[in-house]
């Protein structure tokens, strides 16, 4: 489990708190990866995948916060079921 909350103050002077949040469950010992080897293993695997097709292909080190680099990449990685859920409380 691997929540981020966000106490956002609007232009308007009012607040909205959101959470966005991911759930992963591993396989038992001796069955399968771990949720840590998914939500570690899994994301980079699909980076490197989308920079071999040439869906990524800014030269250099990146941090997943650009629109180019960061929707292909959650599209592919929701695919594999590690999506975020995001509320509004």
């Amino acid at each position: 489990m691997l929540q981020h909350k966000f106490v956002i103050e609007w232009a308007d002077g009012s607040t909205e708190v959101r959470t966005s949040t991911l759930e992963a469950y591993g396989a038992p010992t001796g069955k399968g990866h771990s949720a840590m080897a998914l939500t570690v293993g899994v994301p980079c695997g699909i980076a490197t995948q989308l920079v071999l097709d040439g869906v990524i292909n800014q030269p250099g080190v990146h941090a997943p916060y650009s629109k180019e680099i960061c929707d292909p990449l959650r599209a592919e990685v929701e695919k594999e079921g590690l999506g975020l859920t995001e509320k509004v409380l």
